[in-house]
């Protein structure tokens, strides 16, 4: 089996990420093929992971995939590399309701018998982390825990530290220094940290790894712990099904704006057929596609260049009257609507939905998402649940009656316990579905064959 370790904390923002990148930066420079992986429903720290393994990272969800979905995704996936590097969410046993362990990290490094290393913030704090530690370890005891990283630490505070941890059982395998220019490189906005094709600039986080990170850390004791991490019983995975291929054209929004995308999205996208990427903030029409996929990013971070694009809103509504396909999630719905509202600033979008997207400073819908189909839509029949997630600052002021495809059980949605807005081909929601979950590719395109040969 693969030698893997899950990277956790105490709490999320605690500098998983930052380690996780070391660890994986500083394997792979030594020549290592790198597996990397995140811990539930994640966009954003997936890419910088592939900046610092150069592959692409992929997401182990046991609420939307199952116990089994998760194994044989990891297995699959690291199928190949020399080590894995598993990146958790949140605190190490926070899960989905808070009582369980579905969804925590805990649980996905029980399921893969993955030993964890836990980072731990140094900041103000000395034996107190010796507490943190020995209840992290006694709560469950299945869960492996014999190293940690302690970040974020004055000089005065790491010679305590070294000292003292290992007197709960756990190597000390790295003590990075306090240092304002990780601060300034991994600074967070409402989401969470700026995804890297937004950033453009995959040099300096690898610099900033390199030289401020890595240097504290020991990987030679890393490698060997995660050879240690047990022997999973599984059935080898079958490949993922394919259904019909070819001769679907499938235009997918990606630049600087729209940005979540699960690698998967891609993969699925060219089995299809073929992929042209559309430019939101520069191309003028969506070309000759069959399907527009319009995903999450920050339409409201760019707000004012998207609106100066009128003749790509103008042929994005012209593809939908004519009954081209289009599937859009979170910031692709915001997008389609008449107008973003941020702090008294009005932004023109493309209008498709006549309603206003209004941003607030806290979040609106955070979490899972599930809920079954209950009318026509051209991504799922009625009565097929949809799983998925949002997270979302924004809510929709609507100005219209929309023909709401989704009736949650759990989620916000466009409110009301609805999500899914349809017009003719087109359906645009909050909700994010992973394509493992369900396959909106597919049915639109297999939708549009139905079309045509009528």
């Amino acid at each position: 089996m693969v030698p893997r370790v899950v990277v956790s904390a105490f709490k999320g923002m605690s500098g998983k990420t930052i380690i996780s990148l070391a660890l994986m930066y500083g394997l792979q420079k030594r020549g290592l093929r790198v597996a990397p992986f995140k811990v539930g429903p994640d966009y954003i720290d997936p890419t910088y992971h592939a900046a610092a393994a150069g592959r692409d990272s992929r997401n182990l969800d046991v609420v939307l995939m199952g116990e089994r979905g998760v194994v044989e995704r990891f297995i699959r996936y690291s199928a190949g590399a020399d080590i894995a590097v598993i990146e958790g969410v949140l605190g190490l046993y926070d899960s989905i309701d808070g009582v369980s362990e579905l969804g925590s990290t805990a649980q996905v490094a029980k399921l893969l018998k993955a030993p964890v290393v836990l980072v731990l913030n140094g900041e103000r704090i000395n034996r107190t982390l010796r507490a943190i530690v020995r209840g992290l370890k006694s709560f469950d005891p299945e869960v492996q825990i014999p190293a940690v990283v302690v970040t974020n630490v004055a000089e005065r505070q790491a010679a305590k530290l070294v000292k003292s941890l290992p007197e709960e059982g756990v190597e000390v395998l790295g003590v990075v220094p306090k240092n304002s220019k990780i601060a300034e490189a991994f600074s967070y906005r409402h989401l969470g940290l700026t995804p890297v094709p937004e950033r453009g600039d995959r040099p300096a986080i690898v610099d900033v790894v390199e030289r401020f990170v890595l240097p504290h850390i020991d990987l030679d004791r890393l490698v060997e712990i995660a050879k240690g991490a047990g022997d999973i019983a599984f059935e080898s995975p079958q490949p993922p099904s394919r259904g019909e291929e070819g001769g679907c054209r499938i235009g997918v929004f990606f630049d600087r704006a729209f940005t979540f995308y699960y690698p998967e999205v891609f993969e699925r996208a060219k089995s299809l057929g073929a992929v042209e990427f559309i430019d939101s903030l520069s191309h003028s029409t969506v070309g000759d596609v069959d399907v527009v996929f319009i995903g999450g990013g920050f339409p409201e971070v760019h707000a004012a260049a998207l609106s100066k694009n009128k003749p790509l809103f103008a042929d994005l509504r012209r593809y939908v009257e004519r009954g081209g396909g289009l599937y859009a999630e979170c910031g692709g719905l915001m997008y389609l609507t008449s107008s973003i509202v941020i702090e008294g600033e009005e932004y023109e979008m493309a209008d498709l939905i006549d309603a206003v997207t209004v941003m607030l400073k806290r979040p609106v819908g955070k979490g899972y998402a599930w809920g079954k189909v209950v009318g026509r839509t051209p991504i799922a029949p009625i009565g097929a649940e949809i799983k998925g997630h949002e997270f979302h600052y924004s809510k929709l002021i609507l100005r219209e009656k929309v023909e709401a495809a989704i009736r949650l059980d759990r989620g916000v949605g466009i409110g009301g316990g609805l999500d899914g807005i349809v017009k003719n081909n087109m359906h645009a929601q909050y909700m994010h579905i992973h394509p493992y979950t369900y396959d909106v590719l597919t049915a639109l395109c297999r939708r549009r064959r139905t079309s045509l040969r009528e």
